[in-house]
């Protein structure tokens, strides 16, 4: 009669592979909101990228890379929005670099001079991640492009930022409008909070910038939204 026989690294490879089944799920929303706005302001070829394909190529790299079979699955979890926040970034540089290419920091001066406001890129709203946006460049191809949401997603926005705006068809245009001014660094870790449910301290190691600074980030986010929308 047979004994049956364990292999604990067989055992433990399927238990890893099943964590990242259970996490796909969650990242699908943010992967696919994120290819959005990069097709909205003209970084992204219209339907060239899917964000099945860039979850794939995403959990390859972790592969590749080298993980831990015991990781816990929330930190799996972090690792791979990590692993996709460098694969899109680094998808809008290259995508970006084939077009013609305007430096963020211009483009940002124009969004927020579009807002009517009288603050800096760098001043009192510590708005921008100054750090990580002097060597990214993009193309907006319509400064005044107003769908940069689909209209299922302005409700979801609205309410993830406690905003109480009009959902009718003239609401989530503003809505649509605002988002489109938001610089992509900011609109990215927004993302991180309404489409992939994440707390700050999450979207902190994400980022790897500090608690604090996700917490101001998305507080003068929704004061803005709450001034020019409500």
């Amino acid at each position: 009669m047979e004994t049956s026989k364990t292999h604990p690294e067989k055992d433990a490879q399927t238990a890893f592979n099943k964590k990242i089944l259970s996490i796909i799920p969650s990242l699908q929303p943010y992967v696919k909101h994120r290819l959005h706005i990069g097709e909205s302001v003209g970084v992204l070829p219209k339907n060239l990228y899917h964000s099945n394909g860039v979850i794939d190529d995403c959990i390859i790299r972790l592969y590749e890379k080298g993980y831990d079979t015991d990781m816990p699955s929330h930190d799996l979890k972090i690792k791979l929005f990590r692993i996709i926040d460098i694969y899109l970034e680094e998808l809008f540089l290259k995508e970006g670099h084939h077009q013609q290419t305007i430096s963020t920091n211009t483009l940002l001066q124009e969004e927020l001079d579009r807002l009517e406001e009288p603050y800096t890129i760098d001043g009192d709203m510590d708005f921008v991640m100054l750090d990580e946006l002097d060597d990214i460049s993009y193309k907006q191809n319509n400064k005044s492009n107003n769908n940069f949401t689909e209209d299922e997603n302005n409700a979801k926005i609205l309410d993830a930022l406690d905003l109480k705006a009009d959902k009718t068809e003239k609401g989530r245009t503003l809505v649509s409008k605002f988002y489109g001014w938001l610089p992509i660094r900011i609109s990215n870790v927004v993302d991180l909070y309404v489409f992939a449910n994440l707390p700050f301290e999450d979207i902190s190691r994400i980022k790897k910038i500090e608690v604090k600074r996700i917490e101001n980030i998305l507080y003068n986010v929704k004061k803005r939204f709450r001034k020019h929308i409500d």
